[in-house]
């Protein structure tokens, strides 16, 4: 036989007979009520599944990670197409995508390989210039991400990633690793450029860098980045593990297409990793990559970092230098 508890309801003056099992309910029902869900969803915003911004030099396609006409297929997310006043033809791989969010991982083989593009992703539009892509916790990381991309002229994508984790047991080596792939399309020159040095030698300078096979000397650490994160020997995003000799000293780097220059501008307070393949986008398209390392993940603490896309015609080294001491003595 139940035991029952008599709450009082203060504006009647009455009793309420409640047993105990329905007096828990009460409390968790009362409890849930009162706490916020921690969401990076946008609101009120209207979906779409692409969108065109031209804005001075440039013009820039954003989709989801749905197909998008004859060529784009789904899966890849981003920016789909990048075309400049002086560069008619984009820098991206058709079928594919720039700033693509590919992999999710934390040290072990990953059942999934490519979560990201297979987990439905929502796009919108902030402002006239600023696109937003969100993306809820996925099915088997629970990684909760939105990107922003504001285009800003003459030739700037300035971009906002954001994410919160929802799942504490798939990050169980104490560290998060998400991965980004920009695809390129068949540039004569495959190789990126930064400065730094390679791990025997003491002065730094402008290197180029290239990966001769998919997965062998694919990834570039700062001079700072002492982090010895797991990874399985089975460990099957192959890019993020393999270490290059070569450190670099500023967080930019660059690669050319044809007479243009597309260079990454990273937040220097943030773990990032350069990442390469000569092959990633096709045997004549390298995919130009990176990696966002997070140490000790907490569930619900959002984390961030914000980077720049510079794409102009190139004018030398020492102007990629200074465009990213322009955008950090502005942020």
């Amino acid at each position: 036989m139940p035991e029952y508890i008599y709450i009082r309801q203060t504006k009647k003056q009455s009793c309420m007979k409640l047993s105990i099992p329905m007096l828990f309910a009460l409390t968790v029902l009362v409890s849930c009520a009162n706490r916020t869900a921690v969401t990076l969803k946008p609101e009120d915003l209207t979906q779409e599944t692409s969108i065109t911004i031209e804005n001075n030099n440039l013009k820039v396609v954003f989709v989801d990670n749905e197909a998008m006409g004859s060529r784009h297929r789904a899966g890849y997310n981003g920016i789909a197409e990048l075309y400049h006043r002086y560069q008619d033809t984009t820098i991206f791989v058709p079928e594919y995508a720039g700033f693509n969010l590919e992999h999710v991982f934390g040290g072990d083989s990953l059942v999934q390989l490519f979560e990201p593009r297979r987990h439905p992703m929502k796009l919108y539009r902030r402002e006239e210039n600023e696109i937003v892509l969100h993306q809820e916790a996925t099915p088997l990381s629970g990684v909760e991400s939105l990107t922003t991309f504001l285009v800003k002229g003459p030739d700037y994508i300035d971009i906002v990633f954001e994410c919160i984790f929802h799942n504490d047991e798939f990050f169980r080596h104490g560290y998060a690793g998400l991965f980004w792939a920009s695809y390129i399309h068949k540039p004569k020159d495959k190789k990126i450029y930064f400065k730094g040095n390679a791990e025997e030698q003491q002065q730094t300078s402008w290197l180029a860098t290239y990966s001769e096979k998919h997965g062998v000397n694919s990834t570039h650490r700062s001079l700072k980045d002492n982090h010895d994160f797991f990874f399985a020997d089975n460990f099957n995003a192959a890019l993020a593990s393999h270490f290059s000799k070569y450190r670099y000293s500023g967080p930019y780097y660059y690669g050319r297409f044809g007479n243009m220059v597309l260079a990454f501008l990273f937040d220097s307070k943030e773990i990032i990793r350069f990442s390469q393949s000569p092959t990633g986008g096709g045997p004549d398209s390298p995919a130009w990559d990176f990696q966002y390392l997070i140490p000790s993940p907490k569930i619900g603490k959002k984390y961030s970092f914000r980077a720049r896309m510079v794409y102009k015609p190139f004018l030398s080294e020492m102007d990629i230098t200074r465009e990213y001491q322009q955008w950090k003595a502005s942020n």
